[in-house]
This record gives C-alpha cells, sequence and structure tokens, in this order.
C-alpha cells in the first residue's frame, strides 16, 4: 500500500529510533510537563525507592514512540493511537531504541490504515516497553496534512 512518498507492506520494519537517557533530556521534558519527581534526577532517592539510578518519565517514553512514527512516515500520514505498557525502566545514561513492524494494513477511501507492534529495548537488548499504535496514511494525491 502507498500514501504521498511511503509504501508498506505486513511484516516491515520500522528504522530504528535511539534517545540517551540524559538528565538534559529528561529536565526538558519535566518542564513541559511539570513534572519534577526527584527519581528521575537523583541516584539517592531512586536507590531509595528500589532502584539502580534514575529514571525515564513514562510519558516520555510514549513520546519517543510518537516521534519515532512521525520520523517514519513524515508528512505522509496521522498517528491514530498509541498504546504502550512499560516493562522496565529506563535508566539515566543508557540508550532507549524504539522500534516497530506493519502487523496490518486496511485500505480505505482517502486513507490506508496500518497498524503497528511497537518495542522499546535498552542497550542490552532488555524490553522496556511494548505496545501497538495504529496509523493513516494518505492515499495518493490526498495528502490532507499532518493532523
Amino acid at each position: 500500500m502507498m500514501g504521498d512518498g511511503i509504501q508498506v507492506k505486513i511484516g516491515d520494519e520500522l528504522p530504528p529510533f535511539s534517545r540517551k537517557g540524559t538528565l538534559e533530556h529528561w529536565n526538558r521534558f519535566a518542564a513541559v510537563n511539570y513534572e519534577f519527581a526527584p527519581h528521575h534526577w537523583d541516584v539517592d532517592v531512586a536507590k531509595a525507592e528500589g532502584f539502580d539510578a534514575p529514571f525515564s518519565m513514562a510519558p516520555l517514553q510514549l513520546a519517543f514512540f510518537h516521534a519515532m512514527l512521525r520520523d517514519w512516515m513524515k508528512e505522509n500520514g496521522r498517528i491514530v493511537s498509541v498504546s504502550a505498557k512499560l516493562r522496565g525502566p529506563f535508566f539515566k545514561d543508557q540508550t532507549l531504541t524504539a522500534g516497530g513492524h506493519v502487523t496490518a494494513i486496511t485500505p480505505g477511501e482517502e486513507e490506508t490504515m496500518v497498524n503497528l507492534e511497537l518495542t522499546q529495548t535498552d542497550e542490552t537488548g532488555r524490553s522496556i516497553a511494548v505496545g501497538t499504535a495504529q496509523i493513516a496514511l494518505h492515499q495518493q494525491g490526498t495528502n490532507t496534512g499532518v493532523a
């Protein structure tokens, strides 16, 4: 199936999307979401709560799925839904890599609906999140812009 610049078929893998877990990135995200919980930057607080190190905010991990999808499809469609389940913390100074693959394609008159399974792993390959997404790709010649 094809939108205005993207072809997809069941089984297609999305390009990997990686981000380093840095306090700089987390603080920017915390500022716009007013989420300044100390376990996200303070080692002692994180350890007192049973974690090995400070860890990312869950909504930031969800945002990484959105960013990966947007990077992949560009302006050829829109994100309809994203759902995720965290499996483990994304610790400070680790690298998160998000990925996904196409599981279903449903053509329509103006848009082609594409379902995907999503994953996030850390640099050791440990699963830290899984999810699903649905995107709508514009049919060729009907690109109405990004929603």
